[in-house]
């Protein structure tokens, strides 16, 4: 458990993570070859990751959670998750999810964009998906480029990202279309699973469901 005194006295509930001990014990059971040597590794810098990055990594398992509970068969891979597969970037989105429709699931990078994040960071992150799809790193899968999805923490931060997603979109040349979507963490959480929560960077006036996109 992680919790610092100062942010105890404001209210932030504690974090809790598991020790390489405890992923080592997880990995010895039936159906958790998920866990890999590499998982096991990366796990023995959890007692020093900043306060941050807890943060942002409990936005982004909530938002999926909510996600989740809108669509019970869509399935979320996070970060560590994606480590385990060759064909993903380097420097993953914050999840990957896979929705299956119909004979081809719609697949999607999720990123959280919190108010603080700056706009050149944001900038990076999408060239460098574009980068990373117009030099082929997709084609390993055999299918479609994924959409963008983009959880904006407010609508002026919403607004933000929509410009930094277009003016990085337009100066890429990649072979197929990206398409960006974005709306608010405020709007996901309250969302049901026929809300249309969801903007396409090209027409902010049309709203979406995860199921149009």
């Amino acid at each position: 458990m992680r919790q610092e005194k100062r942010l105890k006295l404001l209210g932030v509930p504690a974090a809790y993570y598991l020790t390489p001990k405890g992923l080592k014990s997880l990995q010895a059971l039936d159906g958790h070859d998920h866990i890999t040597e590499a998982t096991i590794k990366a796990s023995y810098r959890d007692k020093v990751l900043s306060q941050a990055f807890v943060s942002h990594t409990l936005d982004v398992y909530s938002l999926t959670n909510a996600l989740k509970h809108q669509y019970p068969d869509l399935k979320v891979y996070l970060r560590r998750d994606m480590s385990r597969f060759s064909y993903f970037p380097d420097s993953p989105p914050d999840a990957f999810l896979s929705l299956k429709l119909g004979d081809t699931p719609k697949r999607f990078f999720l990123d959280v964009i919190p108010d603080s994040l700056p706009r050149y960071i944001l900038d990076r992150r999408i060239t460098s998906y574009t980068e990373f799809f117009d030099e082929g790193g997709w084609e390993a899968t055999n299918s479609e480029l994924p959409s963008l999805l983009l959880v904006a923490e407010k609508g002026a931060t919403e607004t933000r990202a929509r410009r930094a997603a277009s003016a990085a979109i337009n100066r890429a040349d990649i072979d197929d279309d990206l398409a960006v979507y974005t709306t608010t963490m405020s709007a996901l959480k309250g969302a049901a699973a026929s809300d249309t929560i969801w903007t396409s960077i090209d027409d902010a006036n049309e709203l979406l469901s995860l199921s149009d996109l």
